[in-house]
């Protein structure tokens, strides 16, 4: 994925923005919904290939520092969609609808973007992604020995450290199962190491915590092809290209 949390994502002229989105009949997209854009590229939980159906995860945001009217402006709930290799994750906030697909055996990464009635798809290859992930943050992982149950499947607590905007060290708790299998799905993640699916966790960038639980997990569902295709009408772009549209330069 395009490293959308790199530190220009944080320094967008919101009222430029805002007035093209008026011009063009859309929903105000505030700075903070264009950084959970950028942390999409982090925000998609592990699912192992011997998996095949759908999870879902509410998501909350304790300790952010935004306002309620902001607050209110992001997604509450996330969804995952598995079969083998190829993985559907879609968040939605407003008229902005947000659907990355990777696919692992061809360490490939798209992601479509929904603002109001225009469509755009980014595409990524395995090197790009290698480009971004030499880029990303590396968190440093504690394995303990507690676990907990969690909708049926056993987790291991993990304990996970890493540098906040500020450069502070701030820590964050992660649980997995092993049940399925994750580490397949870890090539465009700083989450090699954790070798499951993540039924909580969390993810920090800027102002924003956001905190991800799995509400329901139904498996072996049938999951058709149509889930990770990308119809003609989305337009190719870049994350620049994209990131000078919504500041207004286009």
């Amino acid at each position: 994925m395009p490293a959308f949390f790199k530190s220009q994502a944080n320094e967008f002229h919101h009222q430029a923005r805002n007035d093209m989105l008026k011009k063009r009949g859309y929903i105000k997209l505030s700075g903070l919904a264009f950084i959970l854009l950028c942390l999409f590229s982090v925000t998609s939980a592990l699912a192992g290939d011997d998996f095949r159906g759908r999870i879902t995860y509410e998501i909350t945001y304790e300790g952010s520092q935004i306002d309620l009217a902001e607050m209110e402006q992001l997604p509450a709930k996330a969804e995952l969609t598995v079969n083998g290799p190829n993985v559907r994750w879609e968040m939605k906030a407003g008229e902005l609808n947000q659907i990355k697909i990777t696919n692992a055996e061809q360490q490939s990464v798209s992601t479509k973007l929904e603002i109001g009635d225009e469509h755009y798809v980014i595409h990524q290859n395995r090197y790009d992604i290698q480009d971004e992930l030499s880029e990303m943050i590396q968190p440093e992982f504690e394995f303990t020995d507690e676990y907990k149950e969690i909708l049926g499947y056993e987790c291991r607590k993990v304990i996970a450290t890493a540098r906040d905007q500020y450069g502070e060290r701030v820590t964050f708790e992660i649980y997995y199962t092993e049940e399925i299998d994750g580490f397949p799905f870890h090539f465009d993640l700083p989450y090699n190491e954790i070798p499951g699916l993540m039924l909580r966790y969390e993810i920090q960038s800027g102002p924003l915590r956001m905190q991800y639980k799995a509400t329901s997990i139904r498996s072996r569902l049938f999951v058709g092809r149509r889930n990770f295709r990308i119809p003609d009408k989305y337009q190719p772009t870049t994350f620049e290209e994209l990131q000078a549209k919504l500041r207004g330069v286009f």
